[in-house]
């Protein structure tokens, strides 16, 4: 093995162990916030004495009336004051697992399909559907809560969108209907999401109301192995291949969702379990020619140079045809007008020619000089 070889293996490892780290950290962060927030919700205890708490003062001589649009107007700047502060909702990106977690059973497992990762949201009576860029690539009718009959409450899906078979298949929520699940855990809104999609079997079909069908993908427990085992050796993942599987997706359990990248997501392809978890998959999986088992944390490395070069080349790719964009009405303008400037030279042309030939044969004799509506077509006049 070359020194160059043993540097990037070491680099590697180095990696796997931070990983491990910033899991263990985010986790408790998680942890101490959804603390927090119970606290926050929690009904004080009355006091020992028994007396009321003391209300704030109110200026005097104002009604009852008066002092209760007071409460309602003071509630509604806060509640507008909170909605300020809301961050722009963002997908939640997956990291490569590099490391095999010390207790494999903290995890789910969830089959991820080729398709397009979006953002779906639907609320006031509408659903729009985002790309990782955010912006609108979509716009439908559904049976979303927010959309279809429940338009006073808002759902938020994590999909995937396979165009070929035009259904969105969801990953994950940040909220379903009444419920926000922004701050839940991963084992929560697995179990909230399959309760609601079974509750709303008109989801998965296609109709009037539900212009594209939501379908619920199935996730596994580390802790049923042999659930685990089965949905490994399954060949193809969805019935003829239809999705098709990209990857495997590896969901803590008391993970929240977090908009943007978490080491508590993180993401294999189906011929690396063997190599990184020590987990058999079906022999269909096939590994690509510049794969090898024994490097597995360098071809994640080179994976990922690889798509930032193809990134950087789209990017740049798509600002030239921006460019040319933008110059082709000019171009298009002068060209037009190069076109047309030969058009009317010979039309001028013609007509001089047909004048003038008409004046010849008037002095050959050839014509006479009369008043039928030939002539006058042709330039003379009575």
């Amino acid at each position: 093995m070359s020194n160059n070889y043993k540097e990037l293996y070491k680099k590697s490892v180095d990696l796997g162990e931070q990983q491990k780290l910033r899991q263990q950290q985010l986790l408790y962060e998680q942890k101490q916030r959804r603390q927090q927030q119970q606290d926050v919700h929690r009904p004080m205890p009355d006091s020992d004495d028994g007396e009321d708490e003391e209300a704030p003062e109110q200026p005097e001589g104002q009604s009852n009336t008066q002092r209760k649009q007071s409460r309602q107007r003071n509630r509604a700047s806060s509640s507008n004051n909170s909605s300020r502060k809301t961050p722009h909702l963002r997908l939640q990106q997956s990291e490569w697992l590099r490391h095999r977690p010390e207790n494999l059973c903290d995890w789910l497992l969830l089959p991820c399909p080729v398709g397009k990762r979006c953002l779906v949201i639907a609320s006031n009576g509408r659903t729009k559907v985002y790309n990782k860029a955010g912006r609108i690539t979509m716009q439908l009718r559904t049976l979303l809560p927010g959309d279809g009959y429940v338009q006073k409450f808002k759902t938020v899906l994590d999909c995937v969108y396979v165009p070929q078979l035009e259904t969105f298949y969801v990953l994950d929520a940040l909220s379903f209907g009444q419920q926000q699940l922004l701050d839940c855990d991963a084992n929560f809104r697995f179990f909230w999401l399959r309760s609601r999609f079974d509750e709303r079997g008109e989801l998965s079909q296609c109709s009037k109301r539900n212009e594209k069908p939501f379908k619920l993908l199935e996730y596994y427990d580390f802790e049923d192995a042999n659930a685990v085992e089965q949905a490994l050796q399954r060949y193809p993942q969805w019935e003829d291949n239809k999705p098709e599987l990209d990857g495997l997706l590896f969901y803590h359990k008391e993970a929240s969702y977090t908009c943007g990248t978490t080491p508590l997501v993180c993401w294999l392809f189906a011929y690396m379990l063997p190599d990184v978890l020590n987990l058999p998959v079906h022999s269909g999986y096939e590994a690509p020619e510049d794969y090898l088992p024994s490097a597995a944390l360098d071809f994640m490395d080179d994976f990922d140079k690889k798509l930032l070069e193809q990134r950087q080349q789209h990017k740049k790719a798509g600002k030239a045809a921006t460019e040319e964009a933008a110059k082709e009405p000019a171009a298009a303008a002068s060209s037009a007008a190069m076109d047309q400037e030969p058009d009317d030279e010979l039309e001028e042309f013609a007509e001089l020619r047909s004048l003038l030939d008409r004046e010849r044969r008037l002095e050959l004799g050839e014509l006479d000089m009369d008043c039928s509506p030939a002539s006058s077509a042709v330039g003379g006049s009575c």
